[in-house]
């Protein structure tokens, strides 16, 4: 049984301590909940289950706290999954699953995230990792020490290297996601809802110069100049399956999943190994998707995708990608899904792919079809 999307949306993204400093990312989430309820009043008996992405939250299964500040019923069960930024999409891969197994006919997929609000963590004493009463750590530990430093900042060095990629080229490439995000910014609008007196993607710098990047650079390879930065955010998509067809018409159907995974040291390539595997696992070829978007928690992730597949950089993030609009992780794939899904209806092209390299050597990736092509 083939699984479909019927549309997505999200808020406006904020910079950490911006927009959203003082709300929870439950309350953001359900907004978008309370969204996909007010256009489809059935889902309200429709509706199977919400499965929702976070990666900083406070525990205690955050999909049920937005389900219900969103007035959904409570008999409709949710469910959190963390796999860091890959979060959100493996929501959709999981609601996939069940959709195609007929145990769901209707699932709400998404994620949510607040730097702004997020806990501050220590490790107990008896942990070896813990330091002393006055530390808390602000990013976990992805992998044992015996596989060295799998800090991302350092893995993205090695992926840089690895494919032969300049801080000339990475800069570019930050530029050109701001740049295509301002010229975009009508052309998501109906995605995009009004969150309180918010409208617009707080993180976009609109008149952004490439030498003003260059003034703040350091010596480093990898640095703030080619890095998404901490952001606040949350979306969603609703999927069915084919007996759910004719009361919500979807846009879009899921063509494959993947999941893969790598050396942590390496993580940003998991772009490349979970496109790798879809593509073999689907009996797919590159050359048969339109439209790629790439996740941009670092510029050499699309680059070095790009330079890998030998694919045009037209065919990419033709929006702009998390350098601009931002990389809240929990949500941060969902936006890129909603991104495409957006991209594809307006090009009026086919087959888009959306994939994601994820913090301890793990890649995610989704491949649909615009059913209106």
């Amino acid at each position: 049984m083939s699984a479909y999307i019927v549309e997505g949306f999200r808020l406006p993204t904020g910079k950490a301590n911006g927009y959203y400093k003082t709300e929870i990312p439950e309350r953001l989430m359900a907004e978008i909940l309370r969204e996909f309820l007010r256009k489809y009043p059935s889902l309200s008996a429709t509706l199977d289950e919400v499965m929702l992405g976070n990666a900083l939250g406070t525990g205690g299964n955050m999909a049920r706290y937005a389900l219900l500040e969103a007035g959904l019923p409570v008999a409709i069960p949710a469910t959190t999954i963390d796999m860091q930024c890959g979060a959100g999409l493996r929501s959709v891969i999981m609601a996939e699953a069940q959709l195609r197994s007929g145990m769901s006919q209707c699932v709400i997929a998404g994620g949510m995230e607040s730097n702004s609000l997020a806990p501050r963590r220590q490790y107990h004493t008896r942990d070896f990792r813990y330091q002393d009463e006055d530390t808390y750590y602000t990013q976990a530990t992805f992998a044992p020490e015996s596989w060295g430093d799998s800090r991302l900042t350092e893995a993205a060095r090695l992926v840089a290297e690895t494919y032969g990629i300049t801080k000339e080229e990475m800069i570019r490439w930050t530029l050109r996601s701001h740049q295509l995000a301002s010229q975009s910014e009508q052309l998501l609008k109906e995605i995009r809802l009004p969150y309180q007196n918010f409208f617009s993607d707080q993180p976009i710098r609109k008149n952004l110069l490439e030498s003003q990047l260059w003034a703040t650079q350091t010596s480093a390879l990898i640095d703030h100049t080619n890095t998404a930065h901490l952001h606040d955010g949350a979306a969603g998509v609703l999927l069915i399956n084919a007996s759910e067809k004719a009361d919500f018409q979807p846009k879009f159907r899921i063509v494959a999943s993947a999941l893969a995974g790598g050396a942590p040291t390496m993580a940003p390539a998991g772009v490349i190994w979970a496109t790798e595997r879809l593509l073999s696992q689907s009996k797919r070829s590159i050359q048969e998707i339109d439209l790629f978007e790439i996740n941009e928690s670092f510029a050499v992730k699309p680059l070095a995708f790009m330079r890998h597949w030998n694919i045009s950089e037209e065919k990419v993030n033709i929006f702009g990608g998390n350098l601009a609009y931002g990389h809240p992780f929990g949500a941060s794939g969902i936006i890129n899904l909603i991104h495409l899904m957006r991209a594809l209806e307006h090009t009026r092209k086919r087959f888009g792919l959306v994939t994601v390299g994820v913090a301890g050597g793990l890649g995610i990736a989704l491949m649909i079809e615009n059913l209106n092509a």
